[in-house]
């Protein structure tokens, strides 16, 4: 075959057509004839056409009006899935049908463009042969009947057209010496010599010796990569509008370090970008995006993913704070705290109405916060149970209009771009009527997901990017004024040899399939190695010596002579610094009068107070809060609540102590199980949320804290008592500061009021006194109830600590003004309070001190006392400083 090169080709006359192996090297094959024609001259825009093979064989056949359709890959998928699941060859115990349907079409492919026999003796000895040849069978009979056929059978569908001389080919045809031919094309490009003149287009390359280099990881191999480039770029005036090419072998793998390692020591400012600056990267990773990596098509998909069955919280959390819907950014605030409400409240999956019932609280002052979310619930009411998929697109298409997507300008080129491709992803599913049929709404999801994520897509930038990052057979054909290549170990090149499981072997090699034989799949790679060195002026190769694993890996056994490079170090090319404008004083101002009402936190408030006014401040003030964490089982808050809840449950039945005498210890199990499955019947305790046997495990942890506790300190009282009162609500004021106190029991014994407090945590006597008052939850409520203005309310005598930790872990802190406990136990005169002088001495006491505390919060004390609660002062980050007190208050 007569070679030549680009000049020459400038030379013919009538119309050429050049067949090069991709897309990339075909529109950089135009490029080039440009510059060598002129921007004077455009008449070869008419005369010579640059393709790849695959798009030439499409357009001769769409420009013969043709009786078949050529449908695409996802359409022969779908007709093999439906074949291969009604068969007799599909196994019983296969959980993925897709993964067999793909394999198949991919076979049936290869038998089409390597022209594979169909003889039924060659597909007798093994089941995978025996199905493929029944399922090509029934594949080939529906293209027949629904006049389709696959792009791999066009050459062989050419062939009569070319007999009939009806095809509109070119003077002449030229093929790139790059371009790899299957059987099938090379057959028809051997009868199209008959009729019209085919030449073979030469690529100048490049004869240069690769410079080497051997890294010990793959982070220091990308450190060396980066510096280079670092050095390459920064002489701008010798190369300017160069073109780099970074060359690896899996994308996938090598993307995420490299990203990061170029963003440290390349181009800082993508880290630290400013707000009138757009960050213009310099470099591009070729083919390595899919439409569903990028957010707004995320956004669109996680919309029309909704359903009124359960889903993932998460999914709910995305759609809700999407900047891509209706409401953002003026409703963005809310929609966090109905979030966090959301997160707080439910469970790893939970339906739509359960979330919108849980945003009515928030509703009621903000409307705007989920109202695109009860217009998508009353759509979705609405959704048939099944349709084709035309219908699907024009229902998913409302249901992002009522969301409002995407919410954003119109001349936005990457929302524009990210519009048209979604719209072409959309168009492929809609061509999928005929092939499917109606199906369910999450057949069609799973279709069009694995359209989303299998599409090739990436979004057209305003800026040069000299630097280009592809995989080494996207290389092949292009030529670069720098490449290197990475990861070039023995495991890259040559690759393992990965025949067709469905195809007998034997045709396969026959055929000349690379994937089928070691021998050649080693030329083809050595072809490809070859290409890959002769593709730039400048060549330099890399490998790690060591693997993700820690297996030691040597350079590729491929690789010709070579040069060992210099290597060099590079550091982060940027520097963080800042200046700290210290005010000549920095005291908190006091809480204005006018705002008292407002101030939030109740006893926490006093009790973070207690311990350090700095950290009352952070919490109650500025409303520092860590978010919350995702934690396995139940969490210590949640804990406590079924503890409460069931005591509360159990004394409002028993009412008094000769109601709980009366008890044996079976009936005694027997109702407090009935009260703590009553309590389990709250929204705290989600079934969907634990799960059925955690919460079953808890609830005998429960059942059995709670009778150790009525039999051991109930029971053993020393006094009759009545129970008054139970989860009681109080909302009051203590020095102007608002505070709502619910108190968890209150009992009548003899006349005397005693108030207890249960703790699911342990217990400390000191924290009642006034010097380290940490427990300020009883000394106000008796406080309160004790002052001028409750004179209607219930005089109180006592406050009562009730430990219930565990049942081996029970106790009881009580100071009144007529015995130290109600249980019996030894006096200790110096610190028991246990009469009426010692009582209003100790309410005095805590008045003193509480309002002291009042005081101090008004005023804007902020000190913190380094002395106490080390753990606290000396943490370098801030927000985890509040963890352990928001765990112990929880436990509360």
């Amino acid at each position: 075959m007569e070679q030549l090169n680009l000049a020459e080709l400038l030379t013919f006359n009538g119309r050429s057509v050049v067949l090069m192996p991709s897309d990339a090297s075909a529109r950089q094959c135009r490029e080039r004839i440009a510059q060598l024609r002129g921007s004077h001259d455009q008449a070869f825009i008419e005369t010579i056409t640059v393709m790849p093979l695959d798009q030439w064989f499409a357009e001769l056949w769409d420009a013969s009006f043709p009786a078949k359709q050529v449908l695409r890959p996802i359409q022969l998928l779908a007709l093999a899935r439906d074949i291969i699941e009604s068969s007799d060859y599909f196994p019983d115990n296969c959980l993925n049908s897709m993964a067999i349907a793909r394999q198949f079409v991919d076979a049936f492919q290869l038998h089409a463009q390597y022209r594979l026999s169909g003889d039924r003796e060659y597909y007798l000895f093994s089941q995978e042969y025996q199905a493929f040849h029944h399922w090509q069978q029934a594949l080939q009979a529906i293209l027949d009947e629904q006049q389709a056929l696959s792009a791999q059978q066009l050459p062989g569908a050419l062939l009569p057209m070319l007999a009939e001389g009806s095809l509109d080919l070119p003077d002449q045809l030229i093929l790139s010496t790059e371009l790899s031919l299957s059987p099938a094309p090379r057959h028809f490009i051997e009868q199209c010599a008959e009729v019209l003149s085919i030449k073979q287009l030469t690529i100048d390359g490049f004869s240069a010796t690769p410079l080497f280099q051997s890294a010990a990881q793959l982070e220091q191999e990308c450190e060396a990569l980066t510096a280079w480039l670092g050095d390459y770029l920064s002489a701008e005036g010798e190369h300017a509008n160069k073109l780099l090419a970074v060359l690896v072998p899996d994308i996938n793998q090598y993307q995420p370090v490299l990203q990061a390692v170029l963003q440290r020591q390349l181009y800082p400012s993508g880290l630290f970008p400013a707000a009138d600056t757009q960050t213009r990267e310099p470099w591009l990773f070729d083919g390595s995006e899919t439409l569903l990596s990028y957010p707004l098509v995320k956004s669109a998909w996680d919309l029309i993913s909704l359903a009124s069955k359960a889903l993932p919280l998460e999914q709910f959390s995305r759609v809700l704070r999407s900047r891509f819907v209706r409401g953002w950014p003026a409703a963005r605030s809310v929609r966090a705290r109905l979030d966090l409400r959301w997160r707080d409240r439910l469970g790893p999956e939970t339906t739509l109405k359960s979330a919108l019932a849980l945003a009515k609280k928030i509703e009621q002052d903000e409307p705007q916060v989920s109202d695109f979310l009860h217009d998508l619930a009353a759509m979705l009411k609405t959704m048939p149970s099944a349709q084709l998929p035309s219908e699907w697109v024009r229902f998913f298409d409302q249901l992002l209009l009522s969301a409002g997507w995407p919410n954003a300008d119109d001349d936005d080129p990457v929302v524009e771009q990210c519009r048209r491709g979604f719209s072409q992803a959309m168009d492929v599913f809609r061509a999928l009527d005929r092939q499917l049929g109606p199906v369910s709404h999450d057949s069609a999801l799973s279709w069009l997901q694995h359209i989303l994520s299998t599409k090739r897509f990436s979004v057209s930038r305003d800026w040069a990017c000299p630097v280009r990052i592809m995989q080494y057979d996207d290389a092949l054909g292009l030529r670069f004024d720098a490449v290197w290549v990475m990861g070039l170990d023995d495991g890259a090149l040559p690759r393992r040899v990965e025949p067709s499981p469905f195809l007998p072997l034997e045709l396969q090699q026959r055929a000349g399939l690379e994937d089928s034989d070691p021998s050649l799949c080693l030329q083809r790679d050595r072809a490809l190695l070859n290409s890959l060195l002769a593709s730039a002026p400048l060549v330099k190769i890399s490998h790690c010596r060591e693997s993700e694993v820690g297996s030691p890996q040597g350079p590729c056994s491929l690789l010709p002579q070579w040069q060992e490079d210099e290597q060099r170090e590079i550091g982060n090319r940027y520097q963080a610094s800042g200046q700290v404008t210290t005010p000549a004083s920095d005291d908190v101002r006091a809480i204005d009068p006018a705002q008292r009402d407002s101030i939030r936190g109740g006893t926490g408030l006093f009790k973070e107070y207690a311990s350090s006014p700095f950290f009352a401040f952070l919490k109650y003030r500025l409303n520092l809060r860590e978010f919350p964490q995702p934690a396995e089982g139940l969490d210590h808050r949640v804990q406590g609540i079924l503890v409460h809840d069931t005591m509360q449950h159990v004394w409002e039945r028993l009412k008094n102590k000769a109601a709980l005498d009366a008890l044996n210890s079976v009936q005694l199990e027997a109702a407090v199980r009935s009260c703590c499955e009553q309590a389990l019947a709250g929204p705290e305790f989600s079934v969907a949320r634990f799960g059925e046997s955690l919460l079953n495990i808890e609830k005998e942890r429960v059942i059995r804290l709670v009778c150790s506790w009525l039999e051991e300190k109930e029971k053993q009282r020393l006094q009759d008592f009545e129970v008054i009162a139970v989860e009681q609500l109080i909302e009051t004021k203590l020095a102007g500061i608002p505070l709502r106190l619910r108190m968890d029991r209150i009992d009548n014994i003899g006349g005397k009021h005693l108030v207890i407090d249960y703790k699911t945590g342990s217990i400390n006597g000191r924290s009642l006194n006034v010097d380290s008052l940490t427990e300020p939850q009883l000394p106000i409520y008796a406080l309160v109830q004790s002052g001028d203005e409750a004179k209607d309310s219930l005089h109180i005598d006592g406050v009562m600590l009730a430990q219930l930790k565990s049942p081996e872990d029970l106790a009881i802190h009580m100071r009144s003004n007529w015995a130290n406990s109600v249980i019996a136990k030894r006096p200790d005169k110096d610190n028991d309070v246990d009469s009426p002088d010692k009582w209003q001495a100790e309410l005095d006491a805590w008045s003193t001190a509480l309002q002291g505390m009042a005081e101090g919060i008004l005023a804007g004390n902020i000190q913190h006392d380094y002395s106490q609660n080390y753990g606290r002062s000396f943490s370098q980050f801030l927000l985890p400083l509040l963890r352990d007190s928001l765990e112990q208050e929880d436990a509360e």
